[in-house]
């Protein structure tokens, strides 16, 4: 296809502008199986490497079950490599190796892994273009500044099938980047505005796709313009997982986790209602005249905002949710005032995440307040524009050129917390790929606990979160949490103040003060 290289900004959390392939079964076994150990011996027992002969038995080692092991070669003064009669995964090789080295004459027995290169895949749009200030590429994924260490993180985890990260949002669309018969499950349409509904089957159904959220004037409202269709949820699923490693476009933090979509936005946005009882579907809770969802989500994103205080609905959908063990993501909003004032960011029992520019500052439309969690990279688009120094930036993204219905596949650069939001999504799944048993609560914590400095010091601890968001600490932390965490645990609670049910999720006025401008590229799929 036509590739357009053009820089897109979106100041919205819920409507904006707008392949990391499973690592291969051979790869993951290399990296988590072993065949040889490491044998250290005390000095006065060094001859029995000098008696030892390439290929055959090492002299008096005997395995626990009786069996021997194949001298390889020396290591060091004092030490083997030595080859087990087969590939044992690296717990077990440990458990072995813990045993021979009780034995007498040994110091020190340890299990001789695999260590491979820094993982960065091959998409081509991740790289920079010929000028990195006018096309960083995905820049939000690896430059040091601001971005979120993903290759170092990418060398721990790669993620696994078994995460479901739910997408709740405007529906998905096909994109030659996105494996939609692999990576996206079969979610639901919970936006039950038949007014405004526009996909031909008015109502809730088990169609979660995105027909478009185009306006026309006063559509949503009298002396509101309309906009294009946004295609939001793709661009959201492309963050998470678009296809990494596969030669096409660009890569997606988590390559193997699945994407639920979930449609509860639309024309004019979405109901309170229906985002409450998509949190509970998602999450695999009963919902009356809904079918119960055969995949239940890990992770819930909502890169959605709304005016006014938590409601007690949305309060305890959530708290039901992570009874669940389900890690709920919000973005902060993109309104540029207290966290307080906007709902779900200022719900209990979420991890909340803000924004700041690709030069390390506070991205000038963030919600911020003591309720932020943890920020992320979502760029800031220099006002005005400066197309050669100083051009828009945002996190690039999959997206659709068509202005109402689906056209043909497109790249976007897009700004907001919406996509902060998923990248501590994608993260979160990878960190259940590493141990699924950790709860909501420890992943939390862990983020907070593993974020790195704020580079510049326009943001603080008292308004955008712990630090930036650092994919690779994050993920030495859920392979280890104690070590990170010790004993401390921060159990959350309470509730939000009740707000109407029923309350829109978008304010049309607001939406429009926040838009910005947008422009797409199309995708080399």
């Amino acid at each position: 296809m036509i590739k357009v290289r053009n820089a897109v900004s979106m100041a919205a959390c819920l409507l904006s502008a707008v392949s990391a392939s499973q690592v291969s079964a051979e790869s993951a076994s290399l990296r988590s199986r072993t065949q040889q150990l490491i044998i250290q011996f005390e000095d006065s027992d060094v001859r029995r490497i000098q008696s030892a002969r390439r290929h055959q038995a090492m002299p008096d080692i005997v395995l626990p079950d009786g069996r021997q092991v194949k001298f390889l070669r020396r290591f060091d003064s004092n030490g083997a490599v030595v080859e087990l009669p087969e590939s044992l995964d690296l717990d077990e090789a440990q458990r072995i190796a813990d045993l021979l080295a009780a034995s007498p004459g040994i110091a020190a027995v340890v299990p001789d892994k695999r260590f491979f290169p820094a993982l960065v895949p091959n998409d081509p749009e991740y790289f920079p273009g010929v000028n990195p200030v006018q096309d960083p590429g995905q820049w939000h994924l690896f430059e040091d500044t601001a971005g979120i260490n993903m290759p170092a993180g990418w060398d721990r985890a790669t993620g696994s099938a078994a995460g479901v990260v739910a997408v709740l949002d405007t529906g998905i669309i096909g994109h030659s980047d996105l494996d939609v018969a692999r990576r996206v499950l079969a979610g639901y349409d919970f936006y039950s505005d038949e007014t405004l509904d526009n996909d031909g089957e008015p109502g809730r159904d088990d169609d979660p796709s995105d027909p478009g959220d185009a306006t026309v004037d006063n559509e949503c409202g009298a002396g509101e313009p309309g906009e294009d269709s946004s295609w939001h949820g793709l661009s959201i699923a492309g963050v998470i997982a678009a296809e990494s490693d596969n030669g096409t476009d660009i890569a997606g933090i988590d390559f193997a986790a699945r994407v639920l979509p979930v449609r509860v936005l639309g024309k004019c946005g979405g109901d309170l209602s229906d985002v409450a009882d998509a949190i509970r579907w998602a999450a695999g809770l009963q919902v009356s005249g809904v079918p119960v969802n055969p995949n239940p989500a890990s992770v819930i994103n909502l890169s959605l905002s709304g005016a006014g205080t938590c409601s007690s609905l949305e309060q305890d959908a959530i708290n039901a949710a992570v009874q669940r063990g389900v890690v709920v993501v919000v973005a902060a909003g993109n309104e540029g005032v207290s966290v307080q004032g906007v709902s779900p960011a200022n719900c209990n029992n979420v991890i909340v995440v803000g924004s700041i520019a690709r030069d390390g500052t506070i991205a000038s439309y963030v919600n911020t307040g003591e309720n932020v969690d943890i920020a992320a990279p979502g760029g800031d688009d220099p006002d005005p524009p400066d197309p050669v120094n100083n051009p828009r930036n945002g996190v690039l993204t999959l997206s659709n050129f068509g202005d109402t219905a689906p056209g043909d596949d497109a790249l976007a650069f897009i700004q907001g917390t919406s996509f902060t939001a998923a990248q501590v999504s994608a993260v979160v799944s990878l960190m259940l790929s590493v141990d699924p048993s950790l709860t909501p609560t420890v992943i939390e914590n862990l983020i907070k606990a593993t974020a790195r400095a704020f580079p510049d010091t326009s943001c603080t601890t008292s308004l955008c979160g712990a630090g930036v968001l650092d994919a690779a600490a994050a993920l030495d932390g859920a392979a280890d949490p104690t070590a990170v965490l010790g004993s401390r645990v921060n159990t959350g609670g309470g509730g939000c103040v009740t707000a109407p049910v029923g309350t829109r999720l978008f304010d049309p006025l607001l939406l429009l003060a926040l838009a910005g401008l947008w422009g797409l590229r199309r995708s080399s799929g």
